[in-house]
């Protein structure tokens, strides 16, 4: 068999590159364009829930949850995770993996309320009604609570809920795959950081 030699080299972030790819996936009104798979870990039972990226920046990817939940037990426990994004407009995948970090305070009171009506008072829900996750009666019954704040507060009225949180999944490791290379020869390649630098190594597709 012949020798293969591992290529690696200093590079830019491949945050960066995510950035441009959500940024062309939104010009192709991608779907996937504004969500990840945010993968989790507990006492060795894999957990995988969709949630919405509020941004990706030089550090990681930025999200917003709600402390009632049960991935943020999960997290509490164990702060490794890894988010899968695909965007298959541009064709290309992206898996970043990191350790999870709660924001400041002032992050989730500057963003609460840029948030959709609807999901502002599903915030309040999980306070004064039951925990996300947490198992109703019936459907119903969380449709005539929401109906019921929504006459008591009016949204102008409404308040960051001490429960809304904004974590940082810093990343610590990227793994790009791109389809779009002929004859299914995909590229696929990974960057890690060292020392405050990023490394890239290409893998085997």
């Amino acid at each position: 068999m012949a020798n293969m030699t591992l290529t690696r080299m200093k590079l830019m972030n491949p945050l960066e590159k995510l950035t441009r790819d959500r940024q062309s996936a939104r010009s192709h009104e991608d779907s996937n364009a504004d969500i990840c798979f945010l993968s989790l870990s507990q006492d060795g039972v894999p957990s995988v829930r969709t949630l919405v990226m509020r941004d990706v920046t030089q550090e990681g990817i930025t999200l917003f949850i709600n402390k009632t939940s049960h991935k943020w037990q999960i997290i509490q426990s164990n702060e490794c995770a890894e988010a899968l994004v695909w965007l298959p407009s541009v064709q290309r995948q992206y898996r970043v993996s990191g350790r999870i970090e709660e924001l400041g305070r002032e992050v989730i009171e500057s963003n609460w309320h840029r948030r959709p009506v609807g999901s502002k008072y599903l915030d309040y829900s999980y306070e004064r009604l039951a925990p996300q996750s947490s198992e109703l009666e019936a459907r119903d019954s969380l449709v005539q609570f929401v109906r019921g704040l929504k006459d008591e507060i009016d949204e102008d009225d409404m308040s960051t809920p001490e429960q809304a949180a904004g974590i940082l999944l810093r990343a610590n490791a990227v793994e790009c795959l791109d389809l779009n290379s002929p004859e299914r020869l995909h590229d696929r390649n990974r960057y890690t950081l060292e020392n405050g630098s990023w490394q890239q190594t290409v893998l085997m597709p």
